[in-house]
């Protein structure tokens, strides 16, 4: 009976630190989203929801842009309550993929811009193409994007297995 009693223990203190971990993960995106309520109404315009998503560390795959479109084209509000959002929120953590999908996934997108497969990126080519084309990024993303990166001795190109590695475990 002893040791039922401990296994009943053990679990209700597993369900209890799940919850912790939830109501932590529930203040933080309630605190981001704040952060982007510019009326202090608790909700969001349907134009920062991209930018809060990123902010939320959400990666913005074809899935998620497509969950993302499919969320405000159904929503057709200009403003979107909290509540509203965080469903959208759990539907994108629920289509996270997994590191090692991720990490695959970027491999493949570095790799076309490595035509010699070298294991490096020119830095220059590789701005301009991710300033310019799909999901722009923005000059000051893309400079914090690259403070990430290890560069080589001439300091013109970067190792992306390396650098993929290093996004992946600052995203964990």
């Amino acid at each position: 009976m002893s040791d039922n009693s401990n296994s009943i223990n053990n679990n209700e203190e597993e369900e209890e630190e799940e919850k912790s971990k939830n109501n932590l993960n529930d203040s933080y995106v309630y605190e981001i989203c704040q952060l982007f309520d510019k009326e202090n109404d608790e909700k969001i315009n349907s134009d920062d929801l991209i930018d809060l998503i990123k902010a939320l560390g959400i990666m913005l795959n074809e899935e998620n842009i497509e969950i993302i479109q499919n969320f405000i084209a159904s929503n057709k509000k200009e403003k979107i309550p909290f509540e509203e959002f965080f469903d959208l929120y759990d539907n994108l953590i629920q289509n996270k993929k997994s590191k090692e999908e991720e990490e695959k996934e970027l491999l493949d997108a570095f790799e076309f811009f490595d035509g010699e497969n070298t294991g490096y990126i020119d830095a220059n080519y590789f701005k301009k193409a991710i300033t310019s084309f799909g999901n722009k990024l923005s000059e000051n993303e893309f400079n914090d994007l690259m403070g990430k990166a290890i560069f080589d001795k001439s300091n013109k190109n970067f190792n992306y297995k390396e650098f993929i590695k290093t996004i992946l475990d600052n995203d964990s």
